[in-house]
């Protein structure tokens, strides 16, 4: 069955150590989807997928076509310790694509992800207020009269609602007045920990998407300047394969920073549990693309991935590096 991707998703796909299957099919109407499923099963089958697990792909990505006629790109993942997977991504535009081999290919779909962070939108009125989150919606209506104790009551749905959503952007449309008391009302801890965009007085779907991805290239746009101030400033960054790599087996690395497009040249070796990962051939160790190893043990050992775009000026040597927690030392000066 297909469903809306989630950041917790991609962690069930990475986790296995064994070769899983990863297929991306884009939308392309000028082939017939027969013709380009064969084109991608032969290359699994080329990777060393085994029939049947060819057969359950094509079979899901023919189930999930049928729900998403016109979909931008299907993205399946099946192995021998993964339970056949396929998700919907509106917006994801890909070629088609299919790997057997270790660890999934998820980067596209990180990339997809932190560009849709979790929001709730509020339209707020002096008679009513709408609040919109995923598949919730809310409405509220009260006497103009009272629209003060409304609008209380309107923050207090908003920050239950951006709590289910574990979202820290909030997308909000009214006048100036109406708007400001419904900040004031919403809990301190809400305040400081979400992120607000004000988009005037009303909120249609598209100002919605575009406030949502404004919000989400300021965060990155403001990891990767504090990876270039603070973090070498203060010796707190690390970049390059092997020195990310030594960083995230020492289990120092907060924040991992990976290109995209990814260098499919750059290769690294990773064991299962999640922080055994290392540039060099070993026995104990399979060997996978360096962002998809790098990707899977920061996602397995909860650090934070950004991906930015490749070849910036600003960005890390190789494409990959990171921010590290700091020292004791540096903490106590």
């Amino acid at each position: 069955m297909s469903h809306r991707l989630a950041l917790r998703d991609l962690i069930d796909v990475v986790r296995p150590a064994r070769p899983v299957a990863s297929v991306y099919l884009g939308s392309s109407p000028l082939r017939s989807w027969r013709g380009r499923w064969q084109r991608l099963a032969d290359q699994l089958r080329c990777d060393g997928a085994g029939a049947e697990l060819v057969s359950t792909i094509g079979e899901v990505l023919h189930r999930a076509r049928s729900l998403y006629p016109t979909a931008d790109t299907l993205v399946a993942f099946a192995g021998e310790e993964l339970p056949a997977r396929v998700f919907h991504t509106p917006g994801l535009r890909h070629l088609d694509l299919a790997w057997f081999s270790s660890p999934a290919h998820v980067l596209p779909l990180l990339a997809w992800l932190q560009d849709r962070p979790p929001r709730v939108a509020v339209t707020a009125g002096r008679c009513s207020a709408d609040l919109v989150a995923g598949n919730e919606h809310v409405s509220l209506n009260y006497p103009e009269p009272q629209w003060q104790d409304g609008v209380r009551s309107a923050a207090a749905a908003c920050a239950e609602m951006l709590v289910r959503q574990e979202s820290r952007l909030l997308v909000v449309a009214g006048e100036d007045e109406v708007v400001g008391a419904l900040w004031e009302a919403l809990p301190a801890p809400v305040r400081r920990d979400v992120v607000v965009r004000w988009s005037g007085r009303a909120l249609t779907p598209g100002r919605i998407v575009a406030e949502t991805r404004a919000a989400a290239r300021s965060w990155t746009e403001g990891v990767l300047a504090d990876f270039n101030e603070r973090g070498r400033t203060h010796r707190l960054a690390v970049e390059g394969a092997d020195d990310t790599l030594h960083a995230i087996a020492a289990g120092r690395l907060d924040d991992l920073l990976v290109g995209y497009p990814e260098d499919v040249t750059a290769t690294a070796w990773y064991g299962p549990a999640p922080t055994d990962v290392a540039r060099g051939w070993s026995p104990a160790r399979r060997c996978g693309m360096l962002a998809d190893v790098a990707v899977r043990a920061a996602l397995l050992s909860g650090t934070r991935v950004h991906i930015i775009t490749a070849g910036l000026p600003s960005a890390p040597f190789e494409n990959i590096g990171g921010l590290c927690r700091a020292q004791l030392a540096l903490v106590r000066s």
